[in-house]
């Protein structure tokens, strides 16, 4: 098995100079019920497989509750014990009336909220000389989504674009400042998530996405690139139609590239060496039903698809591990991903 990788060789594998190893990220990336089912076992195995790449996430706003003391640190701004639910009926609509946005403005969280980032400076006092990568969840459309709630945001796409770009601009001043802070703590890149797509498509026409989203993304993408730092995106479902407006954005890495609903091949033959991918694993159908020897074989392929010109590429899962996932796949995967070029 090889050794943990270099900052550089990390930095090497995003920016496409040459990669003899994929660095991993997100190898090890338990989903909900797989820790309850393997308790140590999983624990143990997941010691004897480094981590390239130094993440850590800071201490986000809630949504409807706060998570600190500070019962102002979230994204809502009133009592949201009666209010209606989306998300198969998990989160709180936090606008369900487009007449109250004002307050919903004027109540947006303090990006500067005392503490939040204190886990980041104790992580990076811990990189060991690797890469470090500054994150958090749900950039635009999925913050949009957990604002209004994904039925109320198909409808808002045509009926109250101003109000989704007033929006899209606090955030985008939220997220600088953010990003100012990972950037002072002597990070390399930053990493979130927009599931931009389902099964066959993106979630809005790429017209919708060509006037409200593309602005933000190059914005707060050049903004990070300006401070010096790589920008990761992870994006759900088929996002083919979008990739030419993410990379126009600046997009540095983009994963999962979701096996079932993007194409491997010809998103590599269209896309590659203009992006790096950090190819996501197939945790739907290959790691819970394929034998170990088939995860072997398809990880192999992946990275003989995906580092494009033996420049660049990244390995992770594709999202969660699921429960049903046997162990010895988990340890076929993680010991493929970890085999010396």
């Amino acid at each position: 098995m090889r050794k943990v990788l270099s900052r550089q060789e990390v930095i090497d594998a995003v920016e496409r100079r040459g990669c003899k190893n994929p660095p991993a990220f997100l190898h090890k990336f338990w989903g909900m019920g797989l820790q309850e089912k393997y308790g140590e076992q999983l624990n143990k195995l997941a010691d004897l497989y480094p981590d390239d790449i130094c993440s850590v996430f800071y201490t986000e706003p809630g949504y409807d509750v706060s998570p600190t003391q500070n019962p102002e640190y979230r994204f809502g701004f009133k009592d949201y014990r009666n209010a209606e639910r989306h998300s198969i009926g998990e989160s709180a609509v936090l606008l369900d009336d487009w007449s109250e946005l004002d307050q919903f403005l004027a109540h947006f969280p303090n990006p500067s909220e005392p503490g939040n980032f204190d886990v980041v400076q104790e992580a990076a006092k811990k990189a060991d000389g690797r890469y470090k990568l500054g994150c958090f969840w749900r950039l635009f459309h999925e913050r949009f989504w957990s604002v209004r709630g994904m039925e109320n945001l198909m409808y808002d796409y045509y009926d109250e674009m101003d109000n989704l770009k007033l929006i899209g601009k606090r955030l985008v001043e939220f997220y600088k400042v953010i990003i100012d802070k990972f950037a002072a703590a002597g990070f390399d890149g930053i990493f979130t998530s927009d599931d931009l797509g389902h099964q066959h498509g993106p979630m809005m026409s790429p017209e919708i996405f060509r006037e409200l989203y593309f602005p933000l993304y190059q914005e707060i993408i050049g903004y990070t690139h300006e401070r010096g730092m790589h920008f990761w995106l992870h994006s759900c479902g088929d996002n083919t139609l979008l990739m030419d407006d993410l990379i126009e954005a600046g997009l540095d890495v983009f994963h999962p590239v979701q096996k079932g609903c993007m194409d491997g091949q010809e998103t590599v033959r269209r896309f590659g060496g203009r992006i790096t991918f950090l190819a996501g694993i197939d945790v739907q159908y290959l790691m819970p039903n394929a034998s170990a020897d088939q995860v072997r074989q398809e990880i192999r392929q992946m990275k003989k698809l995906f580092n494009v010109d033996g420049k660049g590429m990244l390995l992770a899962m594709g999202n969660g591990i699921m429960p049903d996932t046997p162990l010895e796949n988990i340890k076929a995967a993680l010991d493929t991903i970890f085999e010396e070029g």
